[in-house]
């Protein structure tokens, strides 16, 4: 007869293989979800309770890309409270499953206003800082949440938290964290292990979607303004137009008044340093800059979402005082006062895409024929 298997064992087997098909699922996931919200969340769901890992809570942090020695919250997963947390593990369990069926469904309903998540994403944490999430980063290991200290406001459970370093082929790119602060549970060695596994796989997949969100932007993008470039704001416009409603989408066009005597008088790089500092200008001057386009030259589009003639009117004067009542540096020694031009429309029923944008293409060049520095639609 072969040989009895120590019911230990056999438990210890039966959580690796569940923690390999579950590594396989996340892995899978991560990867196919391309952008890094879609990524981050694929991770957090395979940890968390219900089809995951079991635990109750889970978060990212990531190495922050503009201030150097800090990692940002970027995303959480979790209920607010047991009550809540028995709540959900129970509606999960009473119905058919599997990870990629709650991914989806999570996916479409989740909200960024969740209080552990908004929570989060305010949270900034030091890489010299002394909790488990600063230590993992900085050792590149995974490090229990009672050997470090409290330094985040009470956010990790010194308990049952785990923190693991997300470590990419750049390099410790973040940590993933997670918790039972609810249930008590505490973790073996296991599932330890398999934790700081998944950890790898949100590395790989952080690095793969922030390069596939590179790109997109590059392809997208204006070199010299960072803007959006002519094809960004024509795909932004055709969608919009299909499902815009009259009086509720809004199209401006701003154009630089005698740039050409610009580039003569003052040369090129003066010119592509007037634009560039537009750009900023008019991003800083709207709600959502990524409506904000460089249409060609040194003519630019904002597309207004939602907003009607006289809304649109009122930005529009705004945007031209914006331009006019403050000279732009264009060198360390020098800065140009400007003008600019500026055309405007509003969707009406009955439009196309071109009729559209010819309507404020054409009310530009009344505000350029009839002087100038003015709005015009």
């Amino acid at each position: 007869m072969p040989p009895t298997v120590p019911e230990e064992l056999q438990r210890e087997n039966a959580a690796l293989r569940h923690a390999i098909t579950l590594l396989h699922e996340v892995s899978r996931l991560a990867h196919g979800a391309l952008e890094l919200e879609a990524t981050c969340y694929a991770v957090l769901t395979g940890v968390t309770a219900g089809v995951g890992l079991g635990f109750n809570r889970a978060m990212l942090f990531l190495r922050d890309r503009t201030v150097r020695g800090v990692l940002e919250g970027t995303m959480a997963v979790g209920p607010r409270d047991r009550a809540e947390a028995d709540r959900v593990w129970k509606a999960i369990e009473a119905t058919e499953h599997d990870l990629p069926m709650l991914y989806d469904a999570g996916l479409k309903a989740r909200s960024a206003h969740a209080p552990l998540d908004q929570q989060v994403r305010r949270t900034r944490v030091p890489v010299e800082g002394g909790s488990a999430v600063s230590r993992a980063f900085r050792e590149g290991r995974l490090v229990r949440a009672g050997d470090g200290s409290d330094d985040l406001g009470g956010l990790l459970d010194s308990a049952t938290g785990l923190a693991a370093p997300l470590t990419g082929a750049s390099g410790v790119e973040g940590v993933l964290y997670a918790d039972n602060v609810f249930t008590g549970v505490t973790s073996d060695p296991v599932l330890e292990h398999v934790f700081s596994l998944v950890a790898d796989q949100a590395a790989r997949a952080v690095e793969n979607a922030r390069r596939f969100e590179r790109e997109a932007r590059a392809a997208r993008t204006d070199a010299l303004t960072g803007l959006g470039h002519h094809g960004a704001l024509m795909e932004h416009l055709t969608a919009a137009v299909r499902t815009a409603r009259p009086g509720a989408l809004s199209l401006v066009m701003v154009d630089l008044d005698d740039f050409k005597r610009v580039n003569d008088r003052f040369g090129h790089l003066a010119g592509d340093a007037l634009l560039a500092g537009l750009a900023n200008r008019l991003r800083g001057s709207v709600r959502d800059a990524e409506a904000v386009y460089r249409y060609g030259g040194e003519e630019f589009s904002v597309v207004l979402d939602g907003v009607g003639a006289e809304a649109a009117r009122t930005l529009a004067e705004r945007l031209r005082r914006a331009v006019a009542d403050e000279p732009f540096p264009v060198s360390d020694a020098q800065t140009l006062t400007v003008t600019c031009s500026v055309g405007l429309v509003s969707w009406a029923a009955g439009m196309g895409l071109h009729d559209f944008v010819d309507a404020a293409d054409q009310a530009l060049l009344t505000a350029k024929r009839t002087g100038k520095n003015r709005v015009v639609g």
